[in-house]
C-alpha cells in the first residue's frame, strides 16, 4: 500500500443564509490553504432544496475550484447521476477535467434524500437502475468518438459527438458511493473505486458499524477476485467528520454543536418528501434506520464520537483512530470534514494546520 492520501471535504453548509456569499468565499480560501499545507484533494457534494448543502451542481463549483488551485485533485462526493441528462453530465465534467488540467476524480451516486426526488419529479425507487444506465452513457461518451444509445431512461437516437473529451485517458477515475451491501457488489462488478463514509443513522449507536463496513469490504474483495480482478488496485476513500485540537476536550467542545446541527438536518431531510407509510424500494435500509433515528431523537455527538462515526480528539488519538480504519478497510485516502455546520473559519484553519503538521505524516 502506497502513501495514504488526505483530502478536505466540504458540503458548503450555510445555516445562516445571510452569509451565503461570505461562506463560499471562506470555503474556497480553505481549499487554497489545503493546497498550501500539502493536502492531496478536495471533495465536494451536491444537494438541492435545503441548507444541508448549497452546492446544487458540483460541476459549477469544481470549475471555480479548478481556477483557485493548481495541484489538488478535485473530487465529486458525489455527482447525483439520476438528476441530469447523462450527455450534459459527460460534457460538463469533461470540461472540468480540461479546466483543471486533468485533476477530476469523478464520484457518482444515486442520491438518497426523498425531497430531492419529489422536487425534480423523479422515481426514487428506480434510482439504482438510473445510476447504472447514466454512468454507462457518461463513460461511453468519454471514450467513444460518437455515441447513440437506447436505454430505459435515456435514448440517444442518432450518433452524437460529445465534446470536449476529458484530459485523463481513458477517462477520469470513477468512484461510487458505497453504503449498502448491494452498492459494494455493484462497485466490484463495475470495476470502480470505493467511496465510503461513516454512517448517518442509528447504526452509529451500535458498536458494529465498523464490523459491517469491514464485512462489506470483504464482500467487495471476494467479488473482485471472482471476476479475476485485484481488489487492492482500487482506491478506497472514506469520508469522516473530523476535528483535531491539542486538547481533546476542547476539540469536542468546538465541534459538537455543528455536528449535531448536521445530523438533525439529516433526520429532517429523511422525513421531507418521504412516503407516509412504507419504504421506497432500494432504500429500505436507509429509511428503516432513519425511522429508528427519529424515534431515538437525532444522534447525540457523544454517541457519534464514542462509536467512531466522527473523530474529534488530540493528534495522538486521531492518529490511532485513522490507522485503525486504514488497517480494517484498506483505506487509501481520508476525506476529512472539518467545516461542518457553519463552524467558524478560524477554528477550521487552526485544525487543518495541526492536522497537516501532527497527524498526516504519522498515518
Amino acid at each position: 500500500m502506497g502513501k495514504t492520501k488526505f483530502g478536505i471535504f466540504s458540503l458548503s453548509q450555510v445555516p445562516d443564509l445571510s452569509r451565503v456569499v461570505e461562506a463560499f468565499d471562506e470555503d474556497l480560501s480553505l481549499f487554497e490553504l489545503a493546497e498550501q499545507l500539502g493536502f492531496d484533494s478536495v471533495w465536494i457534494a451536491e444537494h438541492l432544496f435545503s441548507t444541508y448543502g448549497l452546492v446544487t451542481s458540483t460541476q459549477v463549483y469544481a470549475a471555480a475550484i479548478a481556477q483557485r488551485t493548481k495541484r489538488l485533485r478535485i473530487g465529486m462526493a458525489v455527482c447525483a447521476i439520476p438528476f441530469n441528462h447523462p450527455l450534459r453530465t459527460a460534457s460538463d465534467y469533461a470540461l472540468v477535467d480540461v479546466l483543471s488540467h486533468g485533476r477530476l476524480d469523478f464520484g457518482v451516486g444515486r442520491a438518497y434524500q426523498p425531497h430531492e426526488f419529489v422536487g425534480l419529479g423523479l422515481p426514487m425507487d428506480q434510482s439504482r437502475a438510473m445510476l447504472a444506465e447514466g454512468l454507462d452513457i457518461v463513460l461511453k461518451s468519454w471514450t467513444q468518438e460518437k455515441i447513440s444509445y437506447k436505454g430505459k431512461y435515456w435514448t440517444i437516437p442518432e450518433p452524437v459527438e460529445v465534446l470536449p473529451k476529458p484530459v485523463q485517458k481513458p477517462h477520469p477515475p470513477v468512484y461510487q458511493a458505497t453504503i449498502s451491501p448491494e452498492s459494494f457488489e455493484q462497485a466490484a462488478r463495475s470495476g470502480v473505486n470505493l467511496q465510503m463514509a461513516s454512517p448517518f443513522t442509528y447504526r452509529t449507536y451500535r458498536e458494529t458499524w465498523m464490523d459491517e463496513l469491514e464485512k462489506s469490504c470483504g464482500q467487495y474483495d471476494a467479488v473482485c477476485r471472482e471476476l479475476g480482478r485485484d481488489p487492492k488496485k482500487a482506491e478506497r476513500m472514506i469520508l469522516l467528520p473530523f476535528f483535531v485540537h491539542e486538547d481533546a476536550a476542547k476539540a469536542r467542545e468546538i465541534y459538537k454543536t455543528h455536528v449535531e446541527w448536521f445530523y438533525a438536518k439529516v433526520t429532517a431531510n429523511q422525513l421531507a418528501g418521504a412516503p407516509q407509510a412504507g419504504e421506497v424500494k432500494g432504500y429500505e435500509l436507509t429509511m428503516r434506520e432513519g425511522k429508528r433515528t427519529r424515534e431515538m431523537g437525532y444522534l447525540s455527538f457523544e454517541k457519534l464520537h464514542e462509536h467512531g462515526a466522527c473523530i474529534a480528539d488530540d493528534p495522538a488519538t486521531c492518529i490511532a483512530k485513522l490507522k485503525d480504519m486504514k488497517r480494517r478497510f484498506g483505506i487509501t485516502e481520508f476525506a476529512l470534514w472539518l467545516n461542518i455546520g457553519g463552524i467558524d473559519k478560524a477554528h477550521v484553519e487552526r485544525a487543518m494546520k495541526l492536522l497537516a503538521e501532527e497527524v498526516m505524516p504519522h498515518v
